[in-house]
């Protein structure tokens, strides 16, 4: 819930029309900003901050002051034109398309992605199925062949346009579909007779996309969402009745909670979650008996990283141990009289697996012969399959891990739907492999690719990729990922530029890296640093830089920077560093710590004067972003430690790095006027060449267009910057 705030003893001044005047000017010369100090008290603590004025400017002055500054970037950058105009034609490069479509099949069936493309609308999907027969058509894999424009015979159409549907549903016997459409208050829920086309019911609205069917087919459990889009209720609908007398299963009265369903692969159970950020629990409720009131699982759980899987004859479930690490174990089905024990009750869970260090368990998926693990070892996501023994026991020390030997390999999970199936496809991806979808054969072993997607713009033997470490102030191993020219050596000439993100658990997992080949084919290597409070490491990865620990990141990342320098392959005086959103206050911050460190940075709607913000009444922020940051007006830990990082109060008088900040006027990041303040200050106190280091901001409308203008404007600037090899 939101707090009530104190006002803050902060003095609020009028801008005169003289300092009006004196924000345009010529654009040959950098926008002239009077330092106008204001001071802020809080917890005994009082700042003074010298251009903080600039967000209180009425929409006009701002408006005429980002003019200004657009102009003063564009005299700056003019020269590079014809590099822009380069840069551009290479990133709009034909890309290849991000999906791939192959038959899956489920329950007898095989259902069909067909891809279209509409004038105006660009890609959609309709889904069709035939059934599972000896007359089809197929590969060497068994699949289905499909060809364009042309329907198997047999073929049904389900869903011809899919713009509008957010999920779908399938009865157990596959013979009705629940489809939830977009309207007015939520879903629009609309049941069909796949044998007939019969509608069946459309009276449930207001619903969330998560659906299931009751064995008989005669109920459907659906979520309720409230005047916020959250799903707070799950119902039960009896087909051909009025939703008005839908029955409520549960309630999720904690508006910070939402709701989640999920039917078993068996289609026997609904598992329901209910999460928050700071809290799960789970119940599980039987299809056969969907009247019923669903058994409880769990008490509340101290984190949201907790997950039932329905496993036919036990449930298995993903919590965490006392000491935060991931924990996998397993939970017999009780008396359909009683709950299922609970942790700390006599008959408590019985661990399985426990991850080692580095790991973290994201999921688990159950089949009949065998469960799939969804985990993150080394930074980089990764399956697992846990064979089952004629019993239904899962054999621990029989796991195998699916992988293409890569150095940088993602690998997920993709759609298995069918209980009784004995393989599980996944798609593998790296900073130099297109998208690839593959199966493993459990029972055999055996692994072999369905389809890659084609990508005719990059040859991967004419790069390399690379897993660094990096060790952190406090001796914390911290990962690198690495791209470079096949012909660059660790000989430390060669430029480069550092990304990173590092808030709110968010991962930076390997992907076909088309958008920076323009700088590594003129020989800059690219690196993302994954520091702490990212999730690449796991829950405690992110945690550990939160709140009143979130200058770890800033350390983190440059500990990544030295040792970029140090193992050679970046020359000490020619790394750049990039960041967006968050990622801008990781470049920020750590360039104050260190501005030494870079030669140029790169920050795109960067949060660079996020003390103030939180501490602004009019900024509305999601409980998210509370559990991120914490609440400096309430808690004097957080702001200390805000006010100690914050990179537009803390500016000092040094030779800084060339800066250009990008900013947009309307966008979802953070506010245009935290970048102006950010440079305002940046440019008093810099002690380095203003011809050579330029501090440069360019504030775009919003950021629904000319996002590639900015992408190739940025990479041109950092390019002269960092003196790459051909530019100006």
């Amino acid at each position: 819930m939101e707090k009530e705030r104190r006002p803050m003893t902060q003095e609020t001044l009028a801008e005169p029309q003289s300092d009006q005047k004196q924000l345009t000017q010529d654009a040959a010369a950098a926008p002239r900003i009077p330092r106008r100090p204001q001071e802020r008290t809080m917890h005994g603590d009082t700042a003074v901050i010298d251009h903080g004025w600039l967000r209180t400017l009425d929409p006009a002055a701002i408006a005429a002051h980002l003019d200004a500054e657009n102009a003063h970037t564009a005299h700056r950058t003019a020269h590079l034109a014809e590099l822009r105009s380069a840069l551009a034609r290479e990133l709009t490069a034909p890309e290849p398309p991000t999906e791939l479509f192959v038959p899956v099949r489920n329950g007898g069936w095989w259902y069909l992605d067909r891809p279209r493309f509409l004038a105006g609308h660009g890609m959609d999907v309709s889904l069709s199925r035939v059934p599972d027969s000896a007359d089809l058509r197929r590969d060497a894999h068994g699949i289905p062949v499909l060809e364009d424009g042309q329907l198997l015979e047999g073929e049904q159409m389900l869903v011809e346009d899919r713009r509008q549907v957010f999920a779908i549903a399938l009865s157990a016997e596959h013979q009705l579909l629940a489809r939830a459409e977009a309207g007015e208050g939520g879903c629009h829920i609309t049941v069909v007779d796949l044998s007939t086309e019969e509608i069946l019911d459309r009276a449930v609205r207001g619903a969330g996309p998560d659906l299931a069917f009751s064995t008989d087919g005669q109920w459907l459990l659906y979520l309720r969402v409230d005047v916020y889009g959250r799903g707070h209720q799950v119902r039960r609908h009896r087909l051909g009745t009025s939703a008005a007398d839908d029955a409520v299963v549960v309630d999720a009265p904690d508006r910070w909670a939402e709701l989640e369903l999920s039917r078993s692969r068996d289609g026997s159970t609904l598992v329901i979650h209910s999460r928050s950020v700071v809290s799960a629990q789970a119940w599980h409720l039987d299809l056969a008996d969907p009247t019923a009131d669903p058994r409880r699982v769990t008490v509340p759980h101290r984190s949201a990283n907790l997950q039932v899987e329905h496993a036919g004859d036990r449930l298995l479930v993903l919590s965490e141990d006392a000491a935060g690490r991931s924990e996998l174990s397993e939970l017999p089905l009780s008396d359909p009289a009683q709950d299922v024990p609970l942790p700390g009750d006599p008959a408590e869970p019985r661990p399985l697996l426990l991850a080692r260090e580095g790991e973290h368990f994201e999921g688990i998926e159950a089949f009949a012969g065998f469960a799939a693990l969804q985990v993150r070892s080394g930074g980089l996501p990764g399956v697992r399959l846990i064979p089952r023994r004629d019993d239904g026991t899962f054999d621990i020390l029989a796991t195998r891990t699916l992988s293409h030997g890569g150095e940088l390999e993602a690998v997920r999970l993709d759609a298995n739907p069918d209980w009784d199936q004995d393989v599980v496809r996944y798609r593998l991806d790296s900073l130099l492999t297109p998208t690839t979808l593959a199966q493993h054969r459990v029972s055999t072993g055996e692994a072999s690719v369905l389809r890659r997607v084609a990508a005719a713009r990059i040859d991967p033997e004419q790069y390399r990729e690379r897993r660094l470490w990096a060790e952190a102030a406090d001796g914390t191993p911290v990962p690198i990922s690495l791209l470079h020219r096949r012909d660059i050596t660790a000989d430390g000439t060669a430029p480069g530029v550092l990304h990173g993100y590092g808030a709110f658990g968010s991962s930076i997992d390997p992907a076909l890296a088309l958008s920076a080949l323009p700088l590594l084919d003129r020989g800059v290597v690219v690196a993302i640093a994954h520091v702490r409070g990212g999730g690449e490491m796991g829950p405690a990865w992110h945690h550990s830089a939160q709140r009143e620990d979130k200058a770890v990141s800033f350390t983190d990342f440059l500990s990544c920077a030295e040792h970029l320098v140090d193992a050679g392959w970046v020359a000490a005086d020619r790394l750049g560093a990039a960041g967006s959103g968050p990622g801008g206050l990781l470049v920020a911050a750590s360039a104050n710590l260190a501005p030494h460190r870079f030669r140029a940075v790169v920050a795109q709607e960067p949060m660079v004067d996020p003390l103030a913000s939180l501490l602004d009444p009019g900024v509305l922020l999601s409980l998210q972003e509370w559990a991120e940051w914490g609440d400096p007006a309430e808690e004097e830990s957080v702001y200390r430690a805000l006010r100690a990082c914050s990179p537009a109060e803390n500016v000092g008088e040094s030779a800084y790095p060339a800066v250009l900040a990008q900013a947009v006027l309307e966008g979802d990041q953070a506010p245009c006027t935290e970048a102006a303040v950010w440079i305002a200050e940046l440019r008093a106190k810099t002690t380095a060449d203003p011809a050579r280091r330029p501090v440069l901001l360019h504030c775009a409308p919003d950021s629904s267009g000319g996002a590639q203008a900015r992408r190739t404007a940025a990479m041109a600037w950092l390019l002269e910057q960092l003196g790459a090899p051909g530019c100006p």
